[in-house]
């Protein structure tokens, strides 16, 4: 949930979300993670992109058709998937979350889950946590040419 109010609360300045994570739901209400990054993001101009499982159960179709219609995010599968990343990129500001939550209900309300916050206000090449930050987010855009992750086509 920290995620979602990081993206919340610089809503007007994002202009790219990474979302890798193998599990996607949400809750009816959208009182949950999901439902915050889509009410922030709704009416923002801001390229989403999901890397997933593909998925299996109804639950996790729902959570990605959700992205997918609310903020035309563009959605890839891969089988293997384990990572779970997220990564926020502002103007003047970028914030990751990297640990073991999925962007489910049961990471925030039931699961015993651990995840490592960074964030900077700093592009620069000496700057420890932007290195970090721009190193995690050339790993999510390299996921997107792996042999086994498929770009999901649109209907």
């Amino acid at each position: 949930m920290s995620f979602a109010k990081m993206v919340y609360a610089n809503q007007s300045r994002v202009y790219r979300l990474w979302l890798v994570t193998p599990w996607i739901s949400t809750v009816e209400d959208g009182s949950d993670s999901l439902g915050l990054l889509i009410e922030a993001l709704r009416r923002q101009r801001c390229d989403v992109v999901v890397i997933t499982r593909p998925p299996k159960e109804v639950w996790h179709l729902r959570g990605e058709q959700l992205l997918e219609k609310e903020l035309k995010a563009v959605v890839y599968h891969c089988p293997s998937l384990h990572t779970k990343l997220y990564i926020a990129e502002c103007n003047g500001f970028r914030g990751a979350v990297l640990g073991s939550p999925n962007l489910t209900q049961r990471a925030n309300t039931v699961n015993r889950e651990i995840a490592v916050e960074f964030r900077s206000t700093s592009t620069s090449s000496d700057h420890e946590i932007s290195i970090l930050i721009s190193e995690l987010i050339e790993y999510a855009s390299s996921l997107r040419g792996e042999r086994d992750v498929t770009l999901k086509v649109r209907k």
